[in-house]
């Protein structure tokens, strides 16, 4: 028998989808103005666009889960969730002094110290029993997992890299990051990494559609930010051409995975 997502989760997943289109907007969009309209200020305006970005994806992720009424399908956005709230809640209180003493810069901190527990309780709470073998419909072609393979260990790594020594980055990373920045992209990495592995690990392309929604805005919106601020790029070099391509194979790899969970 497969288990119901709790309507705990899907009340978390669905306030939160909403909470990341603010985050976006405030970001990809007010990507020059975070000194007045976010919770710190972000400079160069690249780096807010590309978190705003991620905001953005995480959110398709964030809603379609919120409309699954089944377990196996809706546990695929709880990794990607878990990692980047909890490493963003750690990024935040060892930069809390960057923080605005204002109601942007409040509502983040309380945001995160409030989201982390309330997640590690509503999993814990959500039945599980005969989610994990429900049988796999369409696995996943063997192409497919090794590029999901390949970009999950990519971004794992300079996700990784980036939360652990975000000023050591500048040689490889194609424009500058202070520690807070650098910290809070490099959560989001590891996030989006670690649903790549996770749909790896389910090998299912139904349940792989919401994240592969996800996987093609991610794509399509770190693109669009370096073509909005192309500018703040640091240097037109083999950085940035690898930067550009990998978010263009992100793009397609979604996409291609999206058209697929649609067919079914």
């Amino acid at each position: 028998m497969t288990p119901p997502t709790s309507p705990g989760l899907r009340w978390f997943f669905g306030v939160s989808a909403v909470l990341a289109v603010i985050a976006g907007i405030e970001l990809f969009i007010g990507a020059s103005d975070t000194d007045r309209f976010f919770s710190w200020t972000i400079d160069p305006p690249l780096t807010a666009a590309f978190i705003g970005a991620a905001y953005w994806a995480a959110c398709v992720l964030l809603a379609w889960a919120a409309r699954q009424p089944d377990w196996p399908r809706a546990r695929t956005a709880l990794p990607p969730v878990f990692t980047i709230a909890v490493l963003l809640l750690a990024a935040t209180l060892i930069h809390l002094d960057r923080f605005h003493h204002d109601l942007y810069g409040r509502f983040w901190i309380v945001v995160y110290v409030i989201v982390v527990p309330m997640l590690a309780y509503l999993i814990w709470a959500q039945p599980k029993v005969g989610g994990g073998s429900t049988p796999r419909s369409r696995p996943l072609a063997d192409w497919l997992r090794a590029a999901l393979g390949l970009q999950s260990a990519m971004l794992l790594v300079f996700g990784i890299l980036l939360f652990a020594a975000p000023v050591g980055m500048h040689s490889i990373w194609p424009w500058p990051l202070t520690p807070l920045t650098g910290r809070a992209i490099g959560a989001f990495l590891c996030g989006f990494g670690v649903a790549a592995a996770f749909a790896l690990r389910e090998n299912d392309l139904d349940r792989l559609y919401g994240s592969a929604l996800a996987w093609a805005t991610l794509g399509s919106l770190e693109l669009l930010a370096v073509a909005l601020h192309g500018d703040d790029l640091s240097a037109r070099g083999p950085a940035t051409a690898l930067y550009v391509a990998f978010f263009a194979s992100v793009l397609g790899v979604g996409a291609y995975g999206a058209l697929l969970g649609r067919s079914a």
